[in-house]
């Protein structure tokens, strides 16, 4: 075979160490903020703790075991491809029709679910129902994610709050009821400190033994130092600390930090006052990001799929373009943000399918190339003369299918043919495949499981308690 492309240099061991180092520092000695007196009850039972007032301390032997008992259940399809997250609870998209701007409703969760199973993308659900009252939108975008849809929801790659214990337990009934997998996320407020709600939640749940992940995702220069390399310092200070804390209180359930956000540091434009995701800083948190995740074994997972742009253009593809590929030659399967645009305030069902097109040519530029005495194909060298030509040869015919990449919307058509075509754009393109993929999508749960989600939502929908939970 020939020697795969890839990058070198980025963070050495040593490097990685010293943060380490660093990291225990700051966490036996300056500590976290924990505002929940259960949770800190609880932490007063162990040796290695020190709490003074909210703020709670760890020894590095503790963190170092949270680290090492840190469990990711890593599902089976991604193994032997490459994985796409897609989406992240919008509240605005792209109209499909129309093409303007406007909030997301029911309709959009259950096209954008349908598309993104079609396409096999893992994550969240991609967008809001906001025509739906505020207690129910959550549940709704859990229940059409397990009815609609293989992976979304129902792995390791999935993100979603639940902002109440009643949302909370409403979502666990509708994972058994579906079968599918249920955990739930902390996360940390930089600098130093917890969400107190996230806490409570977490608290109440467990003895239901779930697993449970952190995350944090530290600004530079605003809520972390200014520079990418100090704020991802700032970074595993506190999700190693949420990993310690989550390791001595969920004791029923397995712990890990969230694969989606290992290692965030955010890079932040202070012109615009806007997070800059696409940006040179932030690819430079990239190619730090994915040596520190498999130095812990954390599964990689890299947000190169988000751009600052606020539609399907020459911005976002040479932002989303230039990232990936760059993340992909340093090692990375995995990426995430699918669809996203204006760093996640719209959701574009064309981005996403142009985005798949262009992960299937990073695919095709990093595929395997053997080298061997067939394809170096000397004998068909000396059996075209001069003047002749090799396009009606037999081994022509037989093989150029798997040497070249035939794309679904980055046609090699020339100017003429464009013309005959239609002379359309690659969003008219992209526009058409996302109402075709929608429309010809197949899969549902099976009807028994989706009745009984059905009988939880009804139940849900008239809940006070649930509804009383989200007057904040």
């Amino acid at each position: 075979m020939i020697e795969e492309y890839k990058l070198k240099g980025g963070l050495t061991e040593e490097q990685i160490e010293l943060m380490h180092e660093k990291a225990l520092h700051l966490i036996e000695n300056e500590g976290v903020n924990v505002p929940h007196d259960g949770i800190l009850n609880i932490l007063s039972n162990y040796d290695g703790v020190k709490i003074e007032n909210r703020t709670v301390r760890f020894k590095p032997g503790l963190v170092e075991k949270a680290i090492r008992e840190a469990k990711y259940d890593v599902p089976e399809y991604p193994k032997d491809k490459w994985v796409v997250s897609a989406g992240a609870h919008q509240t605005a998209c792209y109209d499909l029709d129309s093409g303007k701007i406007r909030e997301t409703n029911s309709e959009d969760l259950l096209k954008f679910i349908k598309l993104g199973d079609a396409l096999d993308t893992v994550g969240s659900s991609p967008v809001v129902p906001l025509d739906l009252p505020i207690h129910t939108q959550m549940l709704m975008m859990y229940k059409v994610a397990y009815e609609n849809s293989r992976f979304r929801c129902n792995d390791i790659y999935e993100h979603m709050d639940k902002p109440t214990l009643e949302c909370a337990n409403y979502v666990y009934e509708m994972a058994k009821a579906a079968e599918k997998r249920y955990a739930y996320g902390i996360w940390m407020i930089s600098p130093r400190s917890f969400d107190k709600n996230g806490l409570e939640v977490a608290y109440r749940l467990l003895d239901k033994g779930v697993p449970m992940w952190v995350a944090t995702m530290p600004v530079a220069g605003v809520a972390a130092p200014i520079t990418m390399i100090g704020t991802i310092l700032q970074s595993m200070f506190e999700i190693f600390f949420g990993l310690t804390l989550i390791n001595l209180i969920n004791t029923k359930g397995n712990n890990y930090i969230s694969p989606n956000d290992a290692f965030e540091g955010d890079a932040f434009d202070m012109k615009y006052s806007t997070f800059v995701y696409g940006s040179v800083e932030y690819i430079h948190h990239t190619l730090y990001q994915i040596p520190l995740c498999k130095h812990y074994n954390i599964p990689v997972m890299c947000k190169t799929l988000l751009t600052s742009s606020k539609a399907p253009d020459a911005h976002a593809a040479a932002e989303i373009g230039t990232h990936t590929l760059i993340a992909a030659l340093a090692g990375a399967r995995a990426f995430r943000c699918g669809g996203l645009l204006s760093t996640g305030e719209l959701y574009s069902g064309e981005q996403l399918v142009i985005e798949m097109e262009m992960i299937e040519y990073i695919k095709n530029v990093l595929k395997k190339q053997e080298f061997s005495e067939d394809r170096l194909m000397v004998d068909e060298i000396a059996a075209v003369k001069a003047g002749g030509s090799f396009i009606g040869r037999k081994s022509t015919i037989e093989n150029f299918r798997k040497e070249y990449w035939q794309p679904g919307l980055f046609t090699h058509s020339n100017l003429g043919q464009w013309k005959e075509m239609g002379e359309k754009s690659l969003y008219k393109y992209a526009n058409e495949r996302t109402k075709k993929l929608i429309s010809e999508h197949k899969y549902q749960i099976d009807e028994d499981k989706k009745r009984e989600l059905d009988k939880i939502f009804e139940i849900a929908k008239n809940d006070q308690k649930l509804i009383d939970s989200f007057k904040f």
